[in-house]
């Protein structure tokens, strides 16, 4: 009996070892997820270092379809070269591909606002003396002006400023010179501009404030410039969507592509008036004795609006 118990044993243990065996030298089971690729000896320049996502082989589903095998992906540090990301092939475009455009509207005009900018300077020993002499020659001025049929919303103060005048004499202090601070009187300025409708009437109003506000008088800019300009929006932006479409299709033209949709647009300037400004200028402090008008010309002034327009591309 112990003898057949040992033969039955040697026999359990030799099929053991033959499944062992099979097992051994047929299929894998299970299909490794990720496969390293060894990278080449350096040859000086940086290699690149890829990762290949590698998809397992065909396995038999449990419906018995065979799965489908997905494409590899390759990922690279170095770029672009070699092999194109998918993800970026996905991606499909940049948000600056188009036609980029800026349209101009323009309309030229003859000014029907000047802005005046008028005011007096006076200087005295003490601030009461002259505060009160700018005070004096500024109300002469704005009373000129009223009489040439302007209203106080059309008078408006820019600017009231007081300030020390001071000398730096030499003087002799234990034997040597030096120069030393005295204050010998102040200075009062006061600004303001005035709105004249009436552009043949500004040279005669000039005349008018430098014979009212006298020596202390100061003209120190005139600007020409429209009161109101929103009857010309309209005009403006159709001028500018019509340039801005003009200028894609000529860009498409000498490109060889086709003006696509529009992708985006956008105001700019709002209607931006280009001022004629003559600023401070010795001309216009003018001497109460001259006998000849100041001579004043309005010319014509630029009022622009653009866009800016996006078109797409069609190849």
């Amino acid at each position: 009996m112990f003898k057949t118990k040992g033969i039955m044993a040697a026999v359990g243990i030799s099929a053991l070892l033959v499944l062992g065996v099979a097992f051994g030298n047929g299929e894998a089971a299970t299909t490794p997820t990720s496969a390293s690729v060894e990278q080449p000896a350096s040859t000086g320049a940086p290699a690149s270092s890829q990762t290949v996502a590698q998809a397992p082989a065909t396995v038999p589903s449990t419906t018995g379809e065979a799965a489908v095998e997905p494409r590899q992906v390759l990922a690279s540090s170095s770029g672009f070269s070699g092999s194109v990301p998918v993800a970026a092939l996905a991606q499909g475009g940049s948000s600056d591909a188009g036609i980029w455009v800026t349209g101009l509207g323009t309309i030229t005009l003859e000014p029907d606002l000047v802005l005046l900018n008028i005011g007096v300077e006076t200087m005295a020993d003490t601030v009461a003396i002259a505060r009160g002499d700018a005070a004096e020659a500024m109300a002469a001025i704005v009373n000129a002006v009223k009489a040439r049929g302007l209203e106080d919303t059309d008078i408006q103060t820019v600017s009231f400023n007081i300030w020390p005048r001071y000398e730096y004499p030499e003087v002799l202090v234990d034997g040597s010179r030096t120069r030393k601070q005295t204050l010998v009187g102040y200075t009062v300025s006061n600004t303001a501009s005035i709105k004249v409708r009436d552009i043949d009437a500004v040279g005669e109003i000039i005349d008018d404030v430098t014979a009212a506000g006298g020596d202390s008088t100061r003209i120190n800019g005139i600007n020409f410039t429209i009161e109101d300009t929103s009857g010309y929006m309209e005009q403006l932006r159709e001028d500018a969507v019509n340039d801005a479409i003009a200028m894609a299709e000529q860009f498409a033209d000498l490109t060889g592509v086709i003006v696509g949709g529009l992708v985006f647009i956008s105001e700019t300037g709002g209607g931006s008036l280009a001022v004629q400004n003559f600023g401070a200028d010795d001309r216009f402090m003018i001497a109460r004795a001259e006998s000849v008008s100041t001579s004043i010309s309005g010319g014509e002034l630029e009022l622009k609006l653009g866009v800016q327009a996006v078109f797409g591309i069609v190849q």
